[in-house]
């Protein structure tokens, strides 16, 4: 019996303090991060504080570029001057980083190619002339590739700003659970 009883105050001390112990979750360090939730095959993008923001307020016809300072449960602030609650914005603008490197990849191989070119007809080599058609063609195809850039999302029901609060060892973002 006492050993029962021993092994009992043993088992509930042992859960009091090692569920201290173990807990992941800080609740005195509660950062935020900003998503945008969209339908789609990337269903969030996030931001974090210190990102650039191109966005359209309800009311403007003109975008903005801003730098995220802080971020609270339902606003932002904007170059530590301007706090905009969630529901003001109206267009938020994301711009594809892989389609930018093959833009400024193709940019820079293409004048490569024309400045080895003039080089080639310099030196009076073959095929200089087709090195700098073949420039000139690069950097004219790298620079349609700014049309797909840049995209916009006008929030409404489907894409909506989100902040989520961010404790360090818990990610409440995680879609699975291994």
């Amino acid at each position: 019996m006492k050993l029962n009883l021993l092994f009992s105050a043993f088992f509930i001390c042992f859960i009091f303090i090692g569920s201290e112990v173990f807990s992941q979750v800080n609740p005195n360090s509660k950062d935020y991060y900003l998503t945008l939730n969209k339908p789609g095959r990337k269903k969030r993008i996030r931001f974090y504080i210190g990102d650039e923001l191109k966005f359209k307020l309800k009311e403007e016809n003109f975008k903005r570029t801003a730098t995220i300072t802080a971020m609270d449960s339902n606003s932002i602030t904007i170059n530590g001057v301007a706090k905009i609650p969630l529901e003001e914005f109206r267009v938020i603008q994301i711009s594809k980083k892989r389609i930018k490197a093959a833009r400024v990849l193709g940019t820079n191989g293409g004048f490569l190619f024309i400045g080895l070119g003039i080089g080639n007809t310099l030196l009076k080599n073959n095929g200089s002339e087709a090195m700098i058609y073949g420039g000139i063609i690069s950097v004219i195809a790298a620079q349609f590739l700014r049309l797909f850039e840049n995209r916009n999302y006008k929030l409404n029901s489907y894409r909506y700003l989100r902040t989520v609060p961010h404790w360090e060892g818990l990610d409440l973002e995680k879609t699975k659970s291994y």
